[in-house]
């Protein structure tokens, strides 16, 4: 079967993955790959997923085709049809002006403070950054590996000056998790649910503190990215190698924030 050959070729597959490829199976079971297509695949949302955005229906859609490709591989001589993507507008970037970041960060418990300037200024995914390990930080070099990545590429990236401050005073033994719960235990890493719920809790009275609405968790990213364009000027590769993004199309939102960088060529024109 196409779909238990292409499960088989993957090193690890995440919880997310593994339940939209098993609610796949479950509707598509038994029909030739041949005759599946964007029809087939809209009433596989109109029965399955009949609520959830396009965003995610996207997500199912790529597994589906990457079945499909594999199939592909597999048998040459069958005919794929194709599978049309739903059409999505990127979301305004999300971002805190300094006195905003500067509110927020402060507000939060001194604990957890550390995690924050690290999502702050390494633009990194709380998933990533709750399952930092000292031994993938290099106080040293100033230097932080994430291993465990959303799309399974590791990375190393320099360490801001703020986050090497904030972890150097962390006054405990440098092994194991790098961020604890403030009951002392490692965060637990969930993927089948909102990947800012460990902190959600913090976070909301934080924002309270701080006087500041509609900031999710995962806007630390959003605000990282927007910063590093507008005050650092930081082009599309940039902000690739440093936050993990793997397509130019993931950040075009952010550079486009900052035009300044195409004043010197329009001011060209004779």
């Amino acid at each position: 079967m196409a779909t238990l050959d292409y499960v088989n070729s993957k090193s690890s597959l995440d919880r997310f993955h593994s339940a939209r490829i098993e609610r796949l199976v479950e509707f598509f079971d038994g029909i030739s790959v041949e005759i599946i297509n964007g029809k087939y695949f809209s009433e596989f949302v109109k029965k399955v997923i009949p609520k959830v955005k396009n965003e995610t229906i996207n997500r199912y859609r790529s597994d589906m085709v990457a079945i499909l490709n594999f199939a592909k591989r597999e048998q040459p001589h069958i005919n794929l049809n194709s599978i049309p993507a739903r059409k999505m507008d990127k979301p305004k970037p999300r971002y805190l002006s300094h006195d905003e970041a500067e509110r927020l960060i402060n507000a939060y418990h001194p604990i957890l403070r550390p995690l924050i300037i690290l999502l702050a200024y390494q633009g990194c995914r709380i998933g990533e950054a709750i399952r930092l390990d000292w031994s993938d930080v290099d106080m040293d070099k100033r230097r932080i590996t994430f291993w465990k990545t959303k799309n399974g590429d590791f990375r190393s990236v320099p360490m801001h000056t703020k986050v090497y401050e904030s972890l150097r005073v962390i006054n405990r033994e440098r092994k194991g998790a790098v961020f604890l719960t403030p009951s002392g235990e490692p965060y637990t890493y969930r993927t089948n649910g909102n990947l800012g719920s460990p902190i959600k809790t913090a976070h909301t009275a934080a924002l309270r503190r701080a006087t500041i609405k509609q900031f999710k968790v995962h806007n630390w990213r959003s605000h990282w990215a927007s910063r590093m364009v507008l005050d650092a000027s930081a082009n599309n590769y940039v902000l690739m190698a440093l936050g993990g993004w793997k397509s130019p199309a993931s950040v075009t939102h952010y550079i486009n924030l900052n035009p300044d960088h195409l004043g010197k060529t329009l001011e060209k024109l004779l």
